[in-house]
């Protein structure tokens, strides 16, 4: 083996053929083997393998290792190792190749990583690409294609998984389990997981306009939707199905005038017929916002019962065109309202005993009848109401159309009000 050291070109194929070649020049480039880059001519390259860069002349700052690789590189700053890799790099740049017969197809891209032998690119000029993998390829700009034989067909796509293959831009394939694609008509993301369970480590967050997240409480092993606002809805963990209570709820108006202290959880309220939406508003009303609007019960055994209140949520408007807060409304809880029980009569006071009188005279006793008069009939009992059998009796104060929910409840002005006589 001969090592020379000169000032001028490397040393010539004859030269290197007679004593395996080992050159350096003035442009600070190592070349080593034979017929090793014999023309080029760019600065800090190191060229390691029989007939590296070969027909090669510019490019500088490359490493290439490998025999007949980087025959025709005019590029900079790549990292070619392995046999006949990389021909024909004669664009672009900053490009790894590592394994034999990869970056067969690769001309002018940059910034390309390809990995495993025969790992490649679907076009010349591909750039951004990472193809890890025996047969891997990348067929577009920004692809990831992972493992034997993974192709990534569209730009930004990735395919991760012996054979995985994607077609479209930012399509997701991973092992044919987690695939995500755009759809094509309405251009939205489709995430789809194919597993039987699917476990998440930390919260699954929802951002938008309103932002939710949803994770598992470890302490009550409760599932847990939080809002942005911090208000949150749980599943608990101790769930049975054949114990379920549900009490359905109807957001609605309290009509104009109607006084909202009288309105305490568990009043009695009906429908005053009127609807409105969320803004008061009564006129061009849609099937899906229509509020009835409800006054305060006092009249014992009203047919327009609509339900019992539960606390008033009292909300902001939704125009400047919205009535006043006061009046926007209470949730009314749906409930079967038992009839009214009357109140206890109170025993008559005696009253007092009059002055002493003269006895009257006494009245010849008229002659008793031949007959005594039929008696008369009871009257008939009131059916009772559908269903009566199975209601648990509401406990009502003393007066019956009192909206209070149990005696003793601080009541409201109406309750001392005489109740309206049935009509």
């Amino acid at each position: 083996m001969s090592i020379s050291s000169s000032g001028n070109a490397n040393l010539t194929g004859e030269d290197q053929s007679k004593g395996g070649g080992i050159a350096t020049t003035q442009n600070q480039s190592l070349s080593v083997a034979y017929n090793a880059a014999p023309q080029s001519v760019g600065i800090l390259n190191s060229y390691l393998g029989y007939q590296v860069a070969l027909f090669s002349r510019t490019g500088s700052y490359n490493v290439v290792v490998g025999g007949e690789s980087s025959l025709r590189l005019a590029s900079s700053y790549n990292c070619v190792i392995g046999y006949s890799s990389a021909t024909s790099l004669v664009g672009g740049g900053a490009t790894t190749v590592v394994g034999a017969l990869a970056g067969a197809t690769i001309v002018s891209g940059r910034a390309n990583t390809l990995v495993g032998c025969a790992a490649d690119v679907g076009a010349g000029n591909v750039e951004d690409a990472v193809a890890i993998g025996s047969a891997s390829s990348v067929g577009a700009k920004g692809g990831v294609a992972i493992g034997a034989g993974a192709t990534a067909g569209g730009a930004l796509s990735l395919a991760i998984g012996a054979g995985a293959q994607t077609a479209s831009e930012g399509e997701i394939n991973v092992m044919n389990r987690v695939c995500g694609y755009r759809a094509a008509q309405s251009n939205k993301y489709t995430l789809e997981l194919n597993a039987d369970l699917t476990r998440l480590g930390g919260a699954l967050s929802f951002p938008g306009p309103s932002s939710w997240a949803v994770f598992g409480d470890v302490a009550s092993k409760d599932l847990v939707f939080l809002s942005e606002d911090g208000v949150s809805t749980r599943l608990t963990g101790s769930f049975r199905p054949g114990v379920l209570n549900f009490t359905g709820q109807h957001r609605c108006r309290v009509a104009e005038g109607e006084d909202l202290l009288a309105l305490r959880p568990g009043a009695v309220v009906v429908a005053t017929g009127a609807y409105c939406d969320l803004d008061g508003c009564e006129d061009l009303l849609d099937v899906d916002e229509a509020l009835p609007v409800v006054t305060l019960c006092r009249r014992a055994r009203d047919p327009r019962v609509f339900g019992v209140t539960a606390p008033i949520n009292l909300l902001e408007p939704h125009s400047a065109s919205a009535p006043s807060p006061l009046i926007t409304g209470a949730r009314i809880q749906h409930a079967r309202i038992s009839p009214a029980v009357p109140a206890p009569k109170q025993p008559t006071p005696a009253a007092p005993a009059a002055p002493a009188a003269a006895p009257a005279p006494k009245q010849p006793t008229p002659a008793a009848p031949d007959a005594p008069d039929a008696p008369q009939p009871a009257p008939a009992p009131e059916p009772p109401l559908p269903g009566a059998d199975r209601l648990l009796p509401l406990p009502l104060a003393a007066n019956p159309c009192c909206p209070c929910p149990a005696p003793g409840f601080p009541h409201p002005a109406p309750c001392h009000q005489a109740p309206t006589p049935d009509p």
